[in-house]
């Protein structure tokens, strides 16, 4: 952290971490009900794994920073505490470097001092690395901007030996005053594990333990990350895929877990904008994200050898079907309003009729996300994904090996896979729906394993792939369109009056697609040979 960076910082990859690491806060953090949070320190399974009486604390945090929040920007919190008569200084990361290595778990650096005075004591931070991420010249222009007050319970459990894990109940708001505008607050209940010894699967397996009693909602928004976004104004917005961390010499252990952990990131980082109707885009990520988790799964068919997995998978399939039915109804509105932008104008009626059928869909999508299964998926999808066990179930010796050893031969699976569902569409089948899903895979196989291979040979696969499925999918957002029009039209004459100039465009869409994919797939095919040359 050497430079100034936007106010919501990048994450960057974190190293690999099994275990608790000193001066790096690791916790599992889950929003839960208000009347329900009292409930966690009574059950029969927490207490059993107590050591010792729950501690109840009042904790009354400040935020500090410059008023163009320049600590922010360097991706850093200086807080002050008051808790039981001390007063605690901390600077911590923001945000949770999860960008391959913990989805769900936040994993911050974090440095503490227990101090005297009511303000930061600054000399801490002038020397070694926090001397570069906190310049001399800001300490002159330092003020609060913005505080949390909470009332704390906190239980140190032991599951098992070896294991620790600190449970701590947190009731209470954050409060900002953002310049010239009324102070505004945002209420905080939340449950937060924060792993002491032991590894991240125990923080899924604890949580998985309260979910059965008391509904949780998996998080990954820090008190500070919730203070910021009231000082500013700011409301949650949709975020990409974060960039993959894989390397020649990683094994496929470690690229498989590395794999689904991206995705359940990508999940976790967009739910907040979708459930908050803040950003459309976010939408489009989370059912990304469901899809780049096949990904994985497919391209590690006959490596991953799970039973648990399996069921895992198929549950995911079916969990997402009404994101991916929101998601088809978003596009069938652009391709409603397409004939505007040629001169016709779409009825009314029509327009009303889509625009409440994307709304009731994204709001089915919405509760799906709210619904305890949703979150007992992601729990136990974690636990899955972090105990290993499925590296135990394939052919032995594979997962010690490297990507660049497997990464040739995942690949050509994929390429095969396209081969066969283009060679039955060329002998005049209506094959170019399934080679949609298989070129979609191969696009991001291509990007899983794409660090084996030389920059300059990778990115003319990469091109030729993605005009290939840009190509495919407009066909394919075409013939759903079709289908879902076909539907709303059925009983209702004038809807399907007024959607037979739209389909006759859609399907004149979906085949001049389909007409150019046969050179496109010739493209494909030289630039693989290209690669592998």
């Amino acid at each position: 952290m050497t430079g100034p960076a936007p106010l919501t910082p990048p994450r960057p990859a974190a190293p690999a971490v099994e275990e608790a690491i000193p001066g790096r806060e690791v916790e599992l953090k889950l929003l839960v009900a208000p009347a329900d949070l009292p409930r966690i320190g009574l059950l029969p399974e927490i207490l059993a794994m107590a050591d010792g009486p729950a501690v109840k604390q009042r904790l009354h945090t400040s935020y500090y920073d410059t008023p163009a929040l320049e600590l922010a920007a360097r991706g850093v919190a200086l807080r002050l505490r008051r808790q039981n008569g001390h007063r605690v200084q901390s600077l911590k990361t923001l945000g949770a470097d999860t960008a391959g290595d913990a989805a769900g778990i936040a994993m911050r650096r974090e440095w503490e001092w227990e101090i005297t005075g009511d303000r930061p004591d600054l000399s801490l931070l002038a020397e070694g690395e926090l001397a570069r991420v906190f310049p001399a010249d800001l300490a002159d222009r330092l003020d609060p901007v913005f505080a949390t007050d909470m009332q704390r319970t906190t239980l140190l459990l032991r599951p098992e030996p070896g294991i620790a894990v600190e449970l701590a109940l947190d009731l209470g708001q954050a409060v900002a005053q953002p310049p010239g505008k009324a102070s505004t607050h945002r209420p905080i209940s939340e449950m937060e594990l924060e792993l002491k010894s032991g590894r991240l699967v125990d923080l899924f397996r604890l949580a998985a333990v309260v979910h059965r009693k008391v509904p949780l909602r998996l998080s990954t928004r820090s008190k500070a990350d919730l203070g910021f976004s009231l000082l500013t104004g700011e409301s949650p917005k949709a975020s990409p895929a974060r960039p993959l961390g894989l390397t020649p010499v990683t094994t496929v252990a470690e690229a498989f877990r590395h794999m689904g952990r991206n995705g359940l990131a990508q999940l976790l980082d967009n739910e907040p904008a979708l459930m908050a109707a803040s950003d459309p885009a976010a939408l489009r990520e989370v059912a990304a994200a469901l899809r780049r988790i096949e990904a994985a799964f497919a391209l590690f068919k006959g490596v991953v050898a799970s039973p648990r997995g399996d069921g895992l998978r198929q549950e995911m399939r079916e969990l997402g079907q009404p994101i991916e039915r929101a998601r088809a109804w978003d596009r069938v509105a652009i391709r409603v309003m397409e004939p505007r932008q040629r001169g016709r104008q779409t009825p009314r009626v029509l327009s009303a009729a889509v625009a409440g059928a994307r709304r009731a869909a994204r709001m089915e999508a919405v509760e799906r996300l709210n619904s305890p299964r949703w979150t007992a998926w992601l729990l136990e999808f974690g636990t899955w994904l972090e105990g290993g066990d499925w590296d135990q179930e394939g052919e032995p010796g594979l997962f010690a090996r490297t990507m660049a050893e497997m990464a040739p031969g995942l690949l050509d699976h994929r390429l095969d896979k396209v081969a066969k569902a283009a060679a039955k569409m060329a002998a005049g089948e209506d094959a170019w729906r399934k080679l949609w899903k298989r070129t979609q895979r191969l696009r991001y196989a291509l990007d899983y394993c794409r660090a084996v291979w030389p920059v300059e040979k990778v990115r003319p696969m990469l091109a030729a792939v993605e005009a290939l499925r840009a190509k495919l999918k407009q066909a394919a957002d075409a013939h759903q369109a079709l289908t879902l029009l076909g539907g709303l039209a059925e009983g209702r004459d004038d809807i399907g009056q007024a959607v037979r100039p739209v389909t006759a465009d859609l399907r004149r869409m979906r085949d001049e697609a389909l007409r150019e994919v046969p050179a496109l797939l010739a493209a494909v095919q030289q630039a693989a040979v290209g690669l592998k040359g």
